[in-house]
């Protein structure tokens, strides 16, 4: 299923909008994961960047590529939209760093080009995993680290669309996930944790950790409603993979 173009539209028609959302939330301190902007400090994912090659793989507006920049990494973005490409550079910081427009199932760069790939809701939850993974995989050096934040089984099993919340009742057939229609023909990816580990291991990675992050006591989700709000304080609504390249 090619979604590109489609997925492209519409994160150039939203991007506007998503930033002045979720930026002050995003860039509020460097290294948040995901829907509740867990430090990763806490969760110990990345580890030092210093002097490493980095890939962020569906970079946004930046937050993470910039905040990894200033630490000392070589640091290269890259977006399917240009309207997140735009806002990428409007916040750049001192620390410059490269941007590149691409899809992440069709990456642009030479096999053995980085030392550590990632994302937080990026290109692993908008393109199909099982051309973006090996994609990935091609391009980390040995020993390279794929590392990538994606939204739980759990959460989307359990979404209902008609409330549009999160619930504690089974909404939809976890064997059934694979494509979730985002409106305008765009689609996003959501796989089984078997499914997850079928296609990290078929491209040859080696999964190191599999980090279920939960939230403190009382902690916003910034991007969804849950019914209880504490909801991720009890199932896991996010999956933080850490692999390497052998």
């Amino acid at each position: 299923m090619d979604s590109i173009p489609a997925n492209r539209r519409l994160w150039n028609r939203i991007s506007s909008a998503y930033q002045h959302e979720h930026d002050p939330q995003i860039g509020a301190a460097p290294r948040l994961w995901g829907m509740y902007s867990i430090p990763d400090a806490h969760l110990h994912a990345l580890g030092d960047v210093t002097g490493k090659r980095v890939l962020e793989l569906g970079c946004g507006a930046g937050q993470w590529s910039r905040a990894l920049a200033a630490e000392g990494a070589h640091v290269v973005g890259i977006d399917l939209s240009e309207a997140q490409l735009a806002a990428a550079v409007r916040e750049m910081g001192a620390a410059r760093y490269p941007l590149v427009q691409g899809a992440a199932e069709q990456l642009p760069f030479a096999a053995d080009s980085f030392d550590l790939v990632f994302c937080d809701f990026g290109g692993l939850s908008w393109a199909p995993p099982h051309l973006a993974v090996p994609q990935a995989a091609r391009i980390l050096r040995p020993g390279g680290r794929l590392v990538f934040n994606v939204a739980s089984p759990w959460f989307e099993a359990c979404y209902d669309e008609a409330a549009s919340r999160v619930t504690t009742t089974l909404q939809q057939d976890y064997f059934g996930l694979n494509t979730i229609a985002e409106g305008d023909g765009a689609t996003s990816y959501q796989l089984t944790y078997g499914d997850w580990v079928r296609v990290l291991r078929g491209a040859g990675l080696i999964i190191d950790d599999l980090i279920e992050p939960r939230p403190e006591p009382a902690t916003p989700n910034g991007y969804n409603e849950t019914d209880p709000p504490d909801w991720a304080r009890h199932w896991p609504a996010e999956l933080l993979w850490v692999t390497h390249k052998p």
